[in-house]
């Protein structure tokens, strides 16, 4: 951008701005957590309060103004228009330049053959994946007999070290089960610019071989509540599905089933089941469609529910040490949480999240629901509750393991 424009009104895209030691004084760095951002960059304290003012309402002259009257010294005309600059370049502003960037990516998305794997080199796959995942499913202790048909269960997204223990126990009780025709798998949208549910029809690629999308039931439910795909890049830089994948693909044989990925939004805000910009269906009622295309279909249908539960310790906000006393606090809540998924109590479940502002951030109380609410009649046995502490990191997050059952 050439110039400097006094009534220009930059707008900064949604970012985190984490703080950094510059050489002896406090700096940030600035990261956009959906990963669309070419790059970071890491600025002062002085040039973080600019950027509090780049919010789509404020005008460079004003933002100017604002700095010297914080700060008793000058900001040039010039600064501030190679900042404008700058964020435009690295895609962190608002505009036409991460428009056609944004477009960009999502034609490629739909041009590609496959939706590949984002975190394979991060899981240590570059020796063989059967044997990572074998011992994942061996980690699991020996569980009571499950009596009826599984029509579903919960497992984590998280990296599978730290959730290896609810990862064994949730697929262990698959290894001997028949080969479902189709895999419904639940998601978290961390970071997707929807605020709908999000499916897509992309094969999904993994160390394993490629596993086809059931494209003709994603179109059944399309029919009830409308158009799913607007926003289908979303998928391609969000894990949740992608860790299920490579499961089912070692235990059944990748082209032995097919999947319907779907990422679900946050329940628990103040849209509540809406989408907070209007755009898309309401979760209760994709829900209840799921469900019912389901009953009405010929194949047999596992739903997965690809969920974490609390995310707690410094690393994540919160200004207590993650000692015996807070993560006895933190596993209460979720455990209060869980009793309602297995009294299969849906609606109370998410209030129960949402009830002081979700101060545990539980990250997926929306796929929870969904597969609650199209598995209705089911049992559910919890089978596990873990909590992945990193006490060095100060970052900790809950996970479980759920069976959903039928007679």
């Amino acid at each position: 951008m050439a110039g400097y424009d006094p009534n220009l009104k930059p707008r900064l895209r949604f970012v985190e701005a984490h703080p950094v030691d510059m050489d002896g004084t406090m700096g940030f760095t600035i990261t956009d957590p959906t990963g669309l951002a070419s790059s970071s960059i890491t600025v002062s304290e002085a040039a973080l309060f600019l950027l509090s003012k780049f919010d789509g309402e404020t005008t460079l002259e004003e933002a100017r103004q604002a700095f010297v009257e914080r700060f008793n010294q000058p900001v040039s005309r010039e600064t501030l228009a190679a900042m404008v600059t700058g964020l435009s370049d690295t895609m962190l502003l608002v505009g036409d330049a991460f428009d056609r960037y944004y477009e960009s990516l999502v034609r490629a998305y739909e041009q590609a053959p496959t939706r590949k794997m984002m975190t394979a080199a991060d899981l240590g796959l570059d020796e063989d994946p059967h044997e990572l995942i074998s011992d994942l499913l061996d980690s699991a202790p020996p569980s009571e007999p499950l009596h009826g048909r599984i029509g579903g269960i919960l497992a984590p997204h998280l990296d599978y070290a730290r959730g290896r223990v609810c990862y064994g126990t949730a697929y262990l009780p698959l290894i001997n089960w028949p080969t479902p025709g189709r895999v419904v798998i639940l998601g978290t949208n961390h970071y997707g610019r929807s605020s709908s549910v999000v499916a897509t029809c992309k094969p999904f690629e993994t160390p394993l071989g490629i596993t086809r999308c059931d494209c003709e039931f994603v179109e059944r439910l399309e029919a009830r509540c409308g158009g799913l795909r607007g926003f289908e890049y979303d998928h391609a830089r969000e894990h949740s599905v992608e860790l299920q994948v490579m499961i089912c693909q070692h235990i059944w044989g990748a082209d032995s089933f097919e999947i319907v990925p779907i990422l679900c939004p946050d329940p628990c805000g103040l849209s509540g089941f809406d989408p907070y910009d209007g755009n898309g269906v309401n979760l209760k009622l994709f829900a209840e469609f799921l469900g019912e295309c389901i009953a009405d279909d010929y194949r047999d249908t596992l739903v997965i529910a690809a969920a974490d539960l609390s995310h707690i310790g410094a690393h994540f906000g919160d200004e207590r040490d993650l000692d015996e006393e807070f993560l006895s606090e933190v596993e209460a809540r979720d455990r209060a949480a869980l009793a309602l998924l297995a009294a299969s109590q849906p609606d109370s479940f998410v209030e129960a999240v949402a009830a002081q502002e979700n101060p545990t951030r539980i990250c997926s109380a929306g796929c929870i629901y969904v597969a609650m609410t199209a598995l209705a009649g089911s049992t559910v046995r919890l089978l596990r509750y873990d909590q992945a502490v990193d006490s060095e990191g100060q970052a900790g997050v809950t996970c479980a393991a759920a069976v959903f059952l039928f007679e």
